[in-house]
């Protein structure tokens, strides 16, 4: 009896401790928390770029690494993303490893190439890769943007790119973009992706959000500029919209998880100046599309509330209320102008929507088939399209007494 338990109790223990056969110590890993792809000079490769974070910066160990830098940058010429991967363990002694890749960066070229797609779809065969990863498409090489990219107050650079990355909830100025909804929408569909560079050519211009990346004028700070989205349609990009034509993209969804945003609108008393104002949403989008009919008929509603934030030209909106039905009459004329200026160059330039109205659209739809047969995209460029924002004044700014009746 006694033999019998120790065997037992041996082979439990044997089955508890089997696990750590494919055990990994930390130190033997290089974790890559960056990755670049660019064209090379034959037209079939690719240059892919790897950002390797130094473990030991920023940590308990940082005494100890005090000169090194915080993180090793690799370059090296493949047919595709896997093939480099075992291409640079050439020159590095430790197990490359995608585990907390989080960010992928494409040229814009490279973007606007057929190459493209065929390079992020044997990407993702490598189960390391998440389809959370965020796509970035730089204006530059993007090896070159990863080199220049030394943000002063992040010495880990997984970090930078993942705060950056949600600041799209807060400011609306770049799209949410990842490889999940990337490969969604790969045909047919308008998918936005982030638009980046460390390049400048500054234009000074009174509407704040109006600048594409590179453009705003920056005098010192990070030399990154995240603001506009590259459009991408069948599986290459074809153009780029400014960061106001983004957030009009994200407002104009039916759900969004966009939290606010900071916008100016002139000001309909005092045309000198321009009112600053959080905007946010309050509730979801109410987009309704009839395919019954022809042109297609799509009615969107967009409700909003703002917050008046700043007020240079110090009109008395808070004590004078036809002043502020002129201040929330002159935004809404503003906002709805400016989208359906946006949705007739969706129509006529490019030929599609990245405001995912075909969800709606296919409800109209007993199968995909039938969906499909129907060509929304086509149907799309000839659409009647009413667009109409329900704007609500939370407050007019600080007052010190009630608005005179």
């Amino acid at each position: 009896m006694r033999i019998s338990c120790s065997i037992f109790a041996a082979a439990f223990f044997i089955l508890l401790l089997s696990g750590c056969g494919e055990r990994k110590e930390l130190e033997t890993q290089a974790f890559v928390v960056a990755i670049g792809l660019d064209k090379a000079e034959d037209d079939n490769l690719v240059d892919v770029t790897f950002q390797i974070a130094n473990p030991q910066v920023n940590t308990s160990q940082t005494a100890e690494a005090q000169n090194e830098p915080s993180s090793d940058i690799v370059t090296v010429t493949a047919p595709d993303l896997l093939a480099a991967k075992e291409l640079v363990q050439t020159s590095h002694s430790r197990k490359v490893t995608f585990a907390h890749l989080e960010t992928f960066i494409v040229e814009e070229d490279l973007a606007r190439s057929d190459l493209f797609h065929n390079i992020m779809g044997s990407a993702i065969v490598d189960p390391e890769v998440r389809r959370e990863s965020v796509m970035i498409v730089s204006r530059e090489k993007a090896s070159k943007f990863i080199h220049a990219n030394k943000p002063t107050m992040e010495t880990r650079p997984h970090k930078y790119y993942e705060f950056m990355e949600k600041r799209w909830e807060k400011t609306g100025l770049v799209p949410l973009s990842n490889l999940n909804i990337f490969f969604h929408r790969v045909d047919g569909e308008l998918f936005l992706a982030i638009y980046a560079t460390t390049e400048r050519e500054e234009v000074e211009k009174r509407n704040e959000d109006t600048y594409l990346a590179g453009e705003v004028p920056q005098k010192s700070g990070d030399p990154v500029q995240m603001i506009g989205s590259a459009i991408i349609q069948n599986r290459k990009m074809i153009g780029t919209l400014d960061g106001e034509e983004t957030r009009l993209s994200l407002l104009l969804r039916r759900k969004s998880l966009l939290e606010s945003m900071v916008a100016s609108f002139p000001d309909p008393v005092n045309k000198e100046f321009r009112i600053s104002v959080r905007m946010m949403r309050n509730g979801n989008t109410k987009v309704k599309v009839d395919t019954n009919r022809e042109p297609a008929k799509v009615q969107v509603k967009v409700p909003v509330r703002l917050q008046i934030t700043s007020n240079p030209g110090l009109v008395s909106y808070t004590m004078n209320e036809e002043k502020q039905k002129i201040l929330k009459q002159s935004i809404k004329e503003n906002l709805e102008r400016s989208s359906l200026k946006l949705i007739k160059k969706m129509q006529n330039e490019y030929k599609g929507e990245p405001f995912v109205w075909y969800v709606p659209a296919r409800k109209n739809f007993w199968t995909v088939k039938q969906f499909e047969k129907y060509d929304w995209e086509k149907h799309f460029q000839d659409a009647d399209i009413d667009v109409q924002y329900d704007v609500m004044i939370e407050n007019f700014g600080e007052q010190i007494r009630p608005p005179v009746k």
